[in-house]
């Protein structure tokens, strides 16, 4: 097979956590994978680089460039990958580059170029006499008396379907789909989801969940402080019961947060996403739910079958404990890059 050579070239450092695992990728088969990020490696050997070879473009065919975030765009041999949101996030000046790609599912707008950064290398599985549910993060909500309207009428809908706030339908029903800040209430609507099912499960299971965020301690007051330290944060999911509720700028199952939770060893309870239902996902891998009393059965027969538990983090690692996605990724990454302008 013809070796093909992939470069991250993107300015910011801060970035390289939302990557996880993902740039520590040296080689798969033919694919080799270099990490030029960074400010100082980008200044001094990777813009160097992707100018040297954009002007002997006929002999670097199989280079391949990756940025982020538009820091820098570029436009030969390249995808420029954003993880800020859906193609609603890019600036009018970049809309029309065929090589943007994202991590997230617009469902109003379908992406084209929808990227899986798949876990790799995921930490061997730790059991843990007593597991807890554990749910990481933070939320966001503002006044907004629309959404303070729709939520109050649709909440016990949504409930019962979680996935009815990405259908086409819900939207058009308070004529908001073709609204220019659509991608606002949808995510203010997400917020007041993801606030509400934490403390109706706190609520439920009350001394099994850790919660970590300081913004829960308005409502949920033993709810711990915010945690930046990445090594405390893998150690928190590490054979826990590890919930996610997905993005708030789209749907996707592979995500930061998802990956994150597994490649700490984690086991993920996910929001039935967009592309839960595909053939590559073998069944009972992800433990998804689509409504609360689905994940109320969820997390209360992990918590009492011990054995139940442990088998779900060996089948979870078991299919993520691979290269062969990560391979299918790149090969998309080339196919994006190399296409004609």
């Amino acid at each position: 097979m013809k070796k093909k050579f992939f470069f991250f070239i993107f300015k910011h450092k801060f970035r390289k956590r939302t990557f996880n695992n993902f740039l520590n990728i040296r080689k798969i088969k033919n694919f080799y994978i270099f990490n030029l990020s960074g400010s100082l490696s980008y200044y001094l050997f990777g813009k160097p680089l992707y100018f040297f070879v954009k002007i002997f473009r006929n002999v670097f065919k199989n280079f391949i460039f990756i940025s982020c975030d538009a820091r820098p765009q570029l436009d030969f041999n390249a995808i420029n990958l954003w993880f800020g949101g859906t193609s609603y996030k890019v600036p009018e000046k970049y809309k029309d580059y065929k090589n943007n790609c994202f991590v997230f599912e617009n469902f109003s707008k379908p992406e084209k170029n929808l990227l899986n950064l798949y876990p790799y290398k995921p930490i061997n599985v730790e059991y843990i006499h007593e597991p807890k549910i554990v749910f990481i993060g933070s939320f966001n909500i503002q006044e907004d008396n629309l959404i303070k309207e729709i939520w109050n009428k649709e909440k016990e809908n949504i409930f019962n379907n979680l996935l009815i706030i990405d259908e086409n339908s819900f939207w058009k029903k308070y004529a908001l789909l073709e609204n220019k800040r659509f991608q606002y209430y949808y995510i203010q609507l997400k917020e007041r989801l993801r606030l509400n099912l934490i403390i109706k499960i706190n609520e439920i299971f009350n001394k099994r969940v850790i919660i970590v965020g300081s913004k829960w301690q308005k409502y949920i007051p033993e709810a711990k402080s915010d945690e930046y330290d990445v090594s405390k944060i893998k150690k928190l999911y590490a054979g826990n019961i590890c919930l996610d509720f997905g993005s708030k700028w789209g749907s996707n199952a592979i995500y930061p947060r998802a990956v994150e939770i597994i490649e700490s060893g984690g086991l993920l309870v996910q929001s039935v996403q967009l592309n839960t239902p595909n053939e590559n996902y073998k069944s009972g891998v992800f433990n998804n739910f689509n409504k609360l009393s689905d994940l109320q059965n969820i997390l209360q027969n992990l918590l009492t079958d011990k054995n139940y538990l442990k088998g779900q983090l060996l089948n979870q690692h078991s299919f993520f404990n691979n290269s062969e996605q990560n391979y299918s990724t790149f090969s998309k990454i080339y196919d994006i890059a190399t296409q004609k302008k």
